[in-house]
């Protein structure tokens, strides 16, 4: 039928764009911090160790946000470093060139350290969504003028949509991630509705570091 034509247009588009191809991410409420995180790190492979060294200094600050009484998400030492010292050792290896794309592959490829990466970078996520309580608010439907309330009900939505390992992420979290991470996005996607190959990119304006294929509830990494 037509949207078969479509699809397949959109296919061959995608195809001649992306030349180097495609890396299948594992299919779970995950699939877009897993594949984003991969691919950050994987590009950070190819970057001088100086600019290494810069996003590792961003994660250590959203560490010390995160174990902040006062002004951060007030979390222990003890409940967030495990998964600060995984990611941080990625980040580490490629810094000196001690990592390969293989060992990356192979890394993630363990559950155990993906799923820390990943739980990371959600705690990273609601740092992010709290500080930002103007630009976030009216995106969740919290419409007092109160701040106080609208800390609290900023705190409770991300304990209840954004830090939860398997919560499907919406474009909130995009936006909140990619921002604070400072490597944009871009979502290319493939569907069957009418028109062109169509894409968006995370935060607005900010050149893609990683590029991702969305196909309805799932997220691939894609190659130029």
């Amino acid at each position: 039928g037509e949207s078969n034509e479509v699809f397949r247009r959109k296919l061959d588009d995608l195809k001649n764009r992306y030349r180097l191809g495609f890396r299948p991410v594992k299919g779970d409420g995950n699939c877009f911090i897993r594949g984003y995180a991969f691919g950050l790190l994987e590009g950070l492979l190819s970057k001088p160790a100086s600019e290494v060294a810069g996003f590792r200094g961003v994660l250590m600050a959203y560490y010390f946000t995160m174990i902040d009484g006062d002004s951060g998400l007030g979390y222990t030492a003890g409940a967030v470093e495990d998964f600060y010292n995984d990611i941080l050792n990625q980040v580490v290896l490629i810094e000196h060139g001690d990592m390969t794309k293989d060992m990356l592959r192979d890394n993630f490829n363990t559950l155990t350290l993906s799923n820390a990466v990943i739980f990371f970078c959600r705690l990273v996520c609601s740092c992010y969504i709290q500080q930002h309580p103007d630009l976030f608010a009216p995106f969740v439907g919290i419409d007092s003028q109160d701040p106080m309330v609208v800390a609290r009900e900023l705190k409770n939505y991300c304990l209840r949509e954004v830090e939860p390992l398997e919560r499907e992420v919406e474009q909130v979290q995009v936006i909140a991630l990619t921002s604070a991470l400072q490597v944009g996005v871009r979502v290319v996607h493939l569907d069957r509705s009418g028109g062109a190959l169509n894409h968006h990119d995370f935060p607005d304006g900010q050149e893609a570091g990683v590029h991702l294929l969305y196909r309805p509830g799932h997220y691939d990494l894609i190659y130029q």
